[in-house]
């Protein structure tokens, strides 16, 4: 087939290039909410443990829908009792109900989402004993206390104590080495001397590469991150119509970026591409359109035309929906969202654009 004979070629030119894409992506921007990690290596003291769980329990709060569940926690926020959860928990939280692991169903009141964090509130009556949370966690918490992680792990109703110590204090991040595990996303992070929540449970940072040589490790490193509560500055009143319609486009966004990433990756791999393997709408489109004229007898002058026409077409997605989203995302998290997207993006623009040299090169 023509996509053999003319970007074959091209695509054992720039296998390189797309295995530099894949190492940029996984090194830098491989992140999730949910991950299972090893057991800790230490301990903390199972009593002050114990008594948080106790006292705690009714607090932490589970978020369900038909695609999955996710955690969160009452806490009092500056004076007021909320629901804390991440945005991206509840970006997939359409139509979902809140829990307490009591079974007690919780009204939600005012939501509003932080700035520059991954952090969404949910205003409630009173209810259970909230969590206080620590002001100052820079000057009131130190690199090697310990924490713990109370989650409602996997979405099982059953508290999970995840301990650990911090690792880090950021401006606006706290780093510990408590593994997260599936559900954990939106948990309290615990302060164990205090008993007050100095973060809420991210995300994590997975390196698979070693940055200097670009080998991979045989053991990938895994950081583990929470937002802090106390360096939230502003907060976006939330409406749910437009969060939900906003959190849609993202996640479409995010689903062609990853769809992109695979047709260059089956490219370099295979030298051609697979039959039924793209089934993402924009994708699968052009590869018909792209498949039936070159089934016409064309001159090959035409066929060299009909593969620039494409890949210049691939080229041009890469763009066309980050741009119209743009003029269209209002809230700072998915506004975030979109400029990470962005930087995956003009990655595979610039292996595109390359694959057209290479094509126009050949057809000369």
């Amino acid at each position: 087939m023509i996509m053999e004979a003319r970007i074959a070629p091209a695509g054992r030119h720039f296998v390189r290039v797309v295995l530099g894409l894949v190492l940029i992506i996984s090194m830098a921007l491989l992140s999730s909410p949910l991950a299972l990690a090893q057991s800790p290596e230490g301990a903390v003291a199972s009593g002050n443990v114990g008594e948080i769980v106790k006292t705690y329990r009714n607090s932490l709060v589970l978020i369900s829908n038909s695609m999955g569940a996710g955690s969160g926690f009452i806490a009092n926020l500056g004076g007021t009792t909320c629901l804390i959860t991440n945005a991206h928990v509840a970006a997939e939280a359409r139509g979902a109900t809140l829990k307490s692991l009591d079974g007690t169903t919780l009204k939600a009141g005012a939501p509003a989402a932080a700035v520059g964090h991954d952090i969404f509130r949910i205003q409630l009556s009173a209810a259970g004993q909230p969590f206080e949370v620590m002001e100052k966690v820079d000057e009131n918490a130190a690199v090697g206390d310990e924490v713990v992680v109370l989650g409602n792990s996997e979405g099982a109703g059953v508290v999970k104590a995840i301990p650990g110590k911090i690792v880090g204090v950021g401006p606006n991040l706290v780093e510990v080495d408590a593994p997260f595990v599936p559900g954990n996303s939106g948990s309290p992070i615990v302060h164990l001397k205090t008993g007050k929540v100095i973060a809420i449970a991210t995300y994590l940072l997975v390196k698979k590469f070693d940055p200097a040589t670009h080998a991979v490790l045989k053991e990938p490193e895994v950081r583990r991150f929470g937002f802090r509560l106390d360096s939230v500055k502003t907060w976006q009143p939330v409406n749910w119509t437009q969060f939900f319609a906003q959190a849609a486009e993202v996640q479409h966004i995010e689903g062609l970026t990853k769809d992109l990433e695979a047709f260059l990756i089956d490219i370099a791999k295979n030298h051609h591409v697979t039959p039924g393997m793209h089934n993402n709408p924009v994708i699968r489109n052009r590869i018909d359109a792209w498949s039936s004229q070159a089934t016409h007898r064309l001159s090959p002058a035409d066929a060299a035309m009909n593969d620039q026409n494409f890949v210049s077409f691939l080229k041009s997605a890469c763009q066309s929906d980050v741009i119209a989203a743009r003029q269209r995302l209002t809230y700072d998290y998915f506004q975030r969202a979109l400029e990470n997207q962005q930087q995956v993006r003009n990655e595979l623009t610039e292996v595109f654009d390359r694959i057209i040299k290479e094509l126009r090169q050949q057809g000369r």
